[in-house]
């Protein structure tokens, strides 16, 4: 028997499903994840619920749904059940064809002006200085002689044997590199008649030499323009962070994201490997965390969230995983900065270690994400014990000296239940759970100081939550060499800067790559901070009405996984944002006027689209 559903969403805006066969009060469940929260169903029964995971039991052949209304007031692809199946009476799986989703009242996709000009410098991003002549080197067979140095070709294989580079030690078109007196990452590219020259100080700067060249050799073709560019970073952190605990991303997946960011000049990895969805990482000392916590399916302890669906879904990453994306990222000259996702973000966490959290509290919290109870208890030994087993493997297991630590989206209730932690406040004289957490923010960046580590958090750690969805923040007692990732607004750094902390700025409305780029029903992606289109990243003053710049460290973009529940949604979530985004945090702000920024940034989307990447319109 074939069950179907046909999913669509009413001119009312609510999310109807139509059955093929009759499932009425036959005990079947139908079991789908949703990226909105139901409020109220009409048709069917919620039987059980975990995060936005839902399993009905149903009372009539069309089920009507209203969802969490989105910003913007309407849906898209992203909004529909995914991951769908049924099980019978008896517990037994059954397949589901479920087609297409539709709109009655359709939104249309966006017509963009492809007006492009042929003057422009195609390198992405804009070099600060470039002086070129309008007389070329004749380079016809594409082959370079490394002078000095044959060990960083290696390292960019992956750009250089797809455009049909060809680099040796005995023939070519010579390149010397040159270490000068210049600050990190800066590099100067002089190319005269009969050789190029990459003056740099440190590896970053060698290597970021190269890929201006490569950008510029696969725009020239058999020729290069004689002339120079000297170019150096405005922010040292230029980042993009991953969320792989909704989905799972193998090893080789992040390499190519990596492959992508240096592409770009981006020089931080901000891996998101725990959250309520799973445990991705192996601790040694805890083996359950990464072998039940790091999968999900009907069967298993953490249940089938955000489209994964019936079957066993995940994975891990061991620790020679890490060891080995660790090398591979230094070569490409990137860091990566591991995120533990605690107190809050913790469900699955405590479905493997449920000892973690007080049993006896009267009070049931839930986070914005619909989890119950996902917080962990700081009060108790075994939660201590956890955290320091924990950190030190973390600590010990990756070069980079930040690690980050969560500390956001904490239910406010969290911890009120708590005897042990009652009685700890009463104790220390610790009055409000503002406080409580300062103080328990501060015990990790002790523990983490005495492991040669600084700390790294949410901008929940450090001020009061700029967006009022009943989570707790800060009493303004935290530690000052907290690293703070400032998401929640824009306004959110001013406060954060004027407190002395050092911040990166990653504001949901400019850098959150899970946004839609518009309100077109055909469009993927969620739309709490903003809909973002790569216009409104290139027009991106990063530091407009912040006074303390000399705190802002960098910039970064975020890649929240809920919505990409098939791997082929991934590229053009990403693309060509983060790649407009590498401009900003190169430059501190986009110089060039849109048209010719426009030219660039399509000729880079070609030199991907060699490379295997997928982008969207703009």
């Amino acid at each position: 028997m074939l069950f179907q559903i046909n999913p669509s969403f009413t001119k009312k805006n609510q999310l109807k499903l139509n059955l093929s066969k009759n499932l009425v009060n036959q005990n079947f469940k139908l079991c789908f994840s949703l990226v909105y929260s139901i409020q109220s169903i009409d048709g069917a029964e919620i039987v059980n619920q975990t995060g936005r995971y839902y399993e009905l039991t149903i009372q009539k052949n069309t089920v009507l749904i209203d969802l969490q209304i989105p910003r913007i007031g309407s849906y898209n692809m992203s909004c529909g059940p995914e991951g769908t199946f049924i099980i019978d009476d008896k517990n037994n799986y059954i397949k589901v064809e479920v087609s297409d989703l539709k709109f009655e009242n359709k939104i249309a996709e966006v017509k963009y002006d492809q007006s492009i000009v042929d003057d422009y410098i195609p390198i992405v991003p804009e070099p600060s200085k470039c002086i070129f002549k309008k007389d070329f080197v004749e380079i016809n067979d594409k082959t370079f002689k490394l002078v000095n140095d044959n060990t960083i070709i290696k390292n960019i294989i992956n750009y250089t044997e797809i455009l049909e580079l060809t680099f040796s030690n005995d023939k070519g078109f010579p390149i010397h590199f040159i270490e000068n007196n210049y600050i990190e990452d800066e590099y100067s590219l002089k190319i005269s008649k009969d050789k190029i020259e990459i003056f740099h100080k440190n590896y970053g700067g060698k290597l970021y030499g190269i890929i201006s060249l490569i950008q510029l050799i696969d725009f020239y073709k058999n020729k290069l323009p004689i002339g120079t560019i000297h170019d150096n970073p405005k922010y040292q952190w230029r980042g993009m962070h991953l969320d792989c605990a909704r989905q799972f991303y193998t090893i080789d997946e992040i390499k190519r994201l990596f492959d992508y960011m240096a592409l770009f000049k981006l020089n931080r990895f901000h891996w998101h490997l725990t959250d309520n969805e799973a445990w991705r990482i192996e601790i040694k000392k805890y083996p359950d965390l990464a072998l039940n916590g790091g999968y999900r399916g009907y069967n298993f302890k953490i249940p089938p969230l955000y489209g994964s669906g019936y079957d066993k879904y995940g994975g891990y990453y061991s620790q020679e995983d890490i060891k080995d994306l660790i090398i591979y990222a230094k070569k490409l000259n990137i860091e990566i900065m591991p995120e533990i996702d605690l107190p809050a973000h913790s469900w699955a966490l405590l479905e493997i270690m449920p000892e973690l959290r007080e049993q006896s509290s009267n009070i049931v919290s839930e986070d914005v994400g619909s989890y119950k109870n996902n917080t962990i208890n700081p009060s108790l030994e075994k939660t201590i014990t956890f955290l320091k087993d924990m950190l030190t493997e973390v600590s010990s297991i990756f070069s980079y000296s930040i690690i980050h630590v969560g500390v956001d989206e904490r239910p406010s209730n969290a911890w009120e239940g708590s005897t042990a932690i009652i009685e700890f406040m009463k104790k220390n004289n610790i009055k409000t759970q503002e406080e409580y957490q300062d103080y328990y923010l501060n015990f990790l960046i002790d523990f983490l100081k005495s492991k040669n580590k600084r700390t790294a958090a949410w901008n929940e750690a450090a001020v009061s939550p700029h967006i009022n969805h009943g989570v707790g923040g800060s009493a303004g007692k935290v530690d000052k060499t907290c690293l703070i990732f400032s998401w929640e607004h824009s306004d959110v750094a001013k406060e954060t800067t004027d407190k002395g902390f050092e911040t990166i700025l990653c504001p949901g409305q400019k850098t959150y790559f899970d946004m839609a780029y518009n309100n077109s029903t055909e469009e993927r992606g969620i739309c709490w901070a903003a809909t973002i289109e790569v216009k409104d990243i290139y027009e991106w003053n990063p530091i407009k009405d912040i006074k303390k710049t000399e705190f802002i460290k960098g910039l970064q973009g975020q890649l929240w996984s809920e919505t990409i529940t098939d791997k082929k949604f991934f590229d053009q979530m990403i693309n060509p944002r983060l790649a407009t985004l590498s401009e900003v945090a190169w430059k501190g702000k986009i110089s060039r006027k849109w048209i010719v920024f426009r030219s660039a940034l399509l000729n880079s989307m070609h030199l991907l689209k060699k490379l295997g990447w997928r982008y969207h319109n703009f």
